[in-house]
């Protein structure tokens, strides 16, 4: 159901605290999950901006207890084998296997079974995963070694070595897994950083060969999921419409500023010029942005914020003063993507010669748009795709 102008579909006040007692609850509440890092400083990473990992058994269970205990996330995000809810406070990331793209590098039953209870009495893995997790997952998903976590790989090597060396060879094979924990036992885990593509080779088909019918199912998914959210991306897009450009780029840039701090909200202007060489070359070229560029970033969760699109030329005089350019334009406009929430700039300034509107708009646009995300995660609690809506004020 899309959402109407000025209106906010019964959104809660903005509330950007942590609720403790309601995590505390959920937390316990929960069965058969770790928390996969930094559980010794659970609520203070969330403050500083990051999230919460579990890997839990059952997904189902631990979203609708989820729901229950912290109420209707933002947005969601699903992915083959993770779910991301983004509450105004933070997001919690329910995971439900340790993979990349559908190679499962440990078994999630491994980790349940072995794990220990924290100083806090929360559920972790032992050392040994929880280094293994730490260690592999950014250079595996992201192509780099991420420094930060040496030193719980230090702590593994010292306090549950033979352990890690195990998880290891069983993760990547004898040959790499003994490189991996050469380099751990040497002190300097971050060489792997530089093994990146031979990793992701030995991880996927050391898994390939424990289980082939199960990675070629969970590759397939992963596939499934990757082009699902191309095509029907987990956040809007946006548009401002008016007649001046720079007001119209003013009000994005404002737009990036102010949204910046959210914790569910990856906010990029996009400034689009196109071509002088005709309706068709400035369709051509926006076709190509948006399957090459834009999209990419869309499914990176980033909304992007436009102040100029090939619409605009619907009622640009250069092409729209002739027939001809009207109906060339409205046939190409059925081809290509289109925002999915467009906001109206007023073309005349008050008697001042200040638009009245832009900082309102700005307002809108933050109101708007996590309405319109609130309402779409709580209707279905999945991302489906709405028509374009226009709001003006």
């Amino acid at each position: 159901m899309p959402v109407q102008p000025g209106t906010l579909g019964g959104v809660p006040a903005l509330e950007t605290s942590i609720p403790r007692a309601a995590l505390t609850r959920y937390l316990r509440e929960l069965p058969n999950y770790v928390v996969l890092r930094n559980e010794e400083d659970l609520f203070g990473n969330v403050e500083r901006g990051g999230d919460i990992d579990l890997l839990v058994g059952d997904a189902e269970l631990a979203e609708r207890l989820l729901i229950h205990h912290l109420g209707p996330p933002i947005r969601i995000n699903r992915y083959s084998f993770a779910r991301g809810y983004f509450f105004d406070w933070g997001h919690i990331d329910l995971v439900q296997t340790i993979e990349w793209q559908g190679a499962c590098y440990l078994r999630t039953e491994a980790i349940l079974e072995s794990r220990r209870l924290s100083a806090r009495g929360r559920p972790v893995p032992r050392i040994a995963h929880e280094a293994a997790i730490c260690w592999l997952t950014s250079p595996l998903w992201g192509g780099f070694f991420k420094k930060r976590y040496a030193p719980v790989i230090r702590q593994a090597v010292e306090a549950d070595g033979a352990a890690l060396e195990q998880a290891l060879i069983e993760i990547a094979g004898d040959t790499w897994g003994r490189r991996l924990w050469r380099a751990a036992v040497d002190g300097c885990p971050e060489t792997s950083g530089t093994w990146i593509q031979a990793l992701r080779r030995a991880v996927w088909w050391r898994a390939c060969f424990r289980s082939p019918i199960r990675t070629i199912q969970r590759y397939l998914a992963f596939v499934v999921s990757e082009l699902g959210r191309r095509f029907a991306p987990p956040v809007p897009w946006i548009a401002i419409s008016g007649s001046d450009r720079n007001a119209r780029s003013s009000v994005a840039n404002e737009i990036v500023h102010r949204l910046a701090a959210s914790p569910y909200l990856y906010i990029k202007p996009i400034h689009w010029v196109g071509s002088d060489l005709g309706l068709v070359v400035l369709a051509l070229d926006w076709l190509v942005n948006y399957w090459t560029r834009w999209v990419h970033l869309r499914t990176q969760n980033y909304i992007l914020v436009f102040d100029q699109t090939y619409f605009d030329l619907l009622v640009d005089p250069k092409f729209s003063g002739y027939r001809a350019g009207r109906r060339l334009a409205r046939a190409l406009s059925w081809l290509l993507p289109k925002p999915d929430l467009v906001f109206s700039l007023d073309s005349e300034p008050d008697v001042l010669g200040h638009r009245t509107n832009e900082g309102a708009l700005v307002d809108e646009v933050q109101r708007v748009l996590r309405a319109y995300m609130l309402e779409r995660s709580t209707a279905t609690l999945r991302y489906v795709q709405n028509p374009s809506v226009t709001f003006t004020l």
